[in-house]
């Protein structure tokens, strides 16, 4: 690695080191426990596993669950590069990001 990729990758993780820290202050302020939304989207994350756990065909539970794996996966990445690309954004999230530096 060149000194001026190394001098490069430094800056780039500063910085993510940086927005880090403000996604998780945000957080703090506005999605902590504290507040309703945290509680909306824990129910909305919750609810339905519950309601799926006791409404589930248990016999094509494998297939069901292998489909449900395959459309998260997509989803997943289809939102990663959505966030990335600053094309949509979460007001409101389940903490995902190191708060123990705060």
């Amino acid at each position: 690695m060149t000194t001026n990729q190394k001098e490069y990758l430094e800056k780039i993780n500063d910085t993510q080191e940086k927005l880090a820290k403000t996604w998780a202050e945000y957080w703090h302020h506005y999605s902590s426990p504290g507040s309703w939304q945290f509680w909306v989207t824990l129910g909305a994350f919750i609810l339905p596993l519950v309601i799926l756990y006791f409404l589930i065909d248990r016999k094509k539970a494998f297939h069901l669950g292998l489909y449900g794996f395959n459309v998260h996966v997509w989803f997943h990445y289809s939102d990663t590069a959505g966030v990335y690309n600053g094309l949509w954004t979460y007001p409101y999230q389940m903490n995902t990001v190191n708060t123990r530096k705060l």
